[in-house]
C-alpha cells in the first residue's frame, strides 16, 4: 500500500487514509477526494486540527509550492469545517476519569 506523510503532523499513512489537497496546472487549489487529479499533491489527515495547523504555518502552501488566494483558503476551512475530529473519543477522556477504569480506592470519595 503506497504511505504518504500528512504535511501538518509529519505521520505516515496509508495512501487512502489521508486527503489529498491539489494545486492544478490551472494554478488553483482544490481537495482531491479521488487522489487521480493532475496537479502538484499534498496529504492531509482528516482531522480538523491537521488542517489548522497547515493553514496556520504555511505547510500546505509550501508543499504545493503556490501562495493561497483567500478563495483557495476559504473552500478549504469550508471543507475542513466538514470534518469531524479523528478520534473523538479523545475528547471525552481529558480531565475525565474513563468509566473503564476503576478509581482507586485511598478512602476518599470518587464521583464518576
Amino acid at each position: 500500500m503506497p504511505q504518504r506523510t500528512c504535511v501538518a503532523c509529519r505521520k505516515t499513512e496509508g495512501k487512502r487514509q489521508l486527503v489529498r489537497v491539489v494545486r492544478t496546472p490551472a494554478g488553483e487549489v482544490e481537495v482531491d477526494p479521488t487522489g487521480k487529479k493532475n496537479g502538484r499533491g499534498a496529504y492531509l489527515h482528516s482531522d480538523p486540527a491537521c488542517w489548522d495547523s497547515a493553514l496556520k504555518r504555511k505547510s500546505l502552501q509550501h508543499a504545493l509550492k503556490t501562495d493561497l488566494t483567500d478563495a483557495d483558503r476559504a473552500a478549504l476551512v469550508t471543507f475542513r469545517d466538514t470534518l469531524a475530529p479523528s478520534d473523538p473519543g479523545d475528547a471525552d477522556q481529558i480531565g475525565n476519569q474513563s468509566a473503564a477504569t476503576p478509581a482507586r480506592d485511598n478512602g476518599t470519595a470518587v464521583a464518576l
